[in-house]
């Protein structure tokens, strides 16, 4: 099954000024999309919010594609991916969740937004505490200030939120339905290869679909 991660966040000082709001869309472990926004007169509720909704936006678009099935298919293609909104806000997660109940009356539409995403997706929650340094939160934190102080984003950073890196023992290559994987067999990790994160790579498995020849 693909996973999908929607990482959010959103930045804002008072009810008067300017806001801003970054996501990073993580698909399989690999950075996929970014983007980020300003808004006048925000709040920070106001900005984690629309955060969440552009971000899961993006993801629904790869959940259910426009499609044409022609001939033969293989039914593991139509299981939807899990995706997992990611935010150090534990606030918009429960409103996200619906564990925790929303009454910001000038905020309902985009709280409709919202659930609607979330319930579309039947997506998951997951908190991570903010400037502990995992990277696609620290990503989104900064696209979201300097959005906010409408000041140039920086390029994306050439890394990968990987656990296996570059380490070659208990690492076996794996090819499957055109993608390359790696396996950790000491750690039970399968991460699908960067090659900026995992460097070259020596011999690969190819694990063949069918008997054809």
């Amino acid at each position: 099954m693909q996973k999908i991660e929607v990482w959010t966040d959103g930045s804002a000082t008072t009810a008067d000024k300017p806001g801003g709001y970054g996501w990073v869309l993580v698909v399989d472990d690999r950075f996929h999309s970014e983007g980020f926004g300003r808004c006048e007169n925000a709040t920070n509720n106001d900005m984690e919010l629309q955060a969440a909704i552009e971000g899961l936006t993006v993801a629904i678009k790869l959940v259910y594609p426009p499609v044409e099935i022609l001939g033969k298919y293989d039914p593991v293609d139509l299981i939807p991916p899990q995706v997992t909104l990611c935010s150090d806000s534990q606030l918009i997660l429960g409103w996200a969740s619906g564990e925790y109940r929303f009454k910001q009356e000038n905020k309902m539409e985009k709280y409709r937004q919202l659930k609607m995403l979330m319930d579309r997706m039947y997506a998951q929650t997951k908190w991570i505490k903010g400037h502990s340094g995992v990277i696609w939160n620290e990503r989104c934190d900064k696209l979201a200030n300097q959005a906010r102080l409408n000041l140039n984003v920086d390029k994306t950073p050439n890394t990968v939120d990987t656990r296996i890196g570059s380490k070659k023992i208990g690492v076996v290559s794996l090819w499957y339905q055109g993608i390359l994987r790696l396996v950790d067999f000491e750690q039970g990790i399968v991460e699908t290869y960067n090659r900026d994160a995992h460097g070259k790579r020596g011999s690969v498995i190819e694990i063949r679909e069918s008997k054809d020849r």
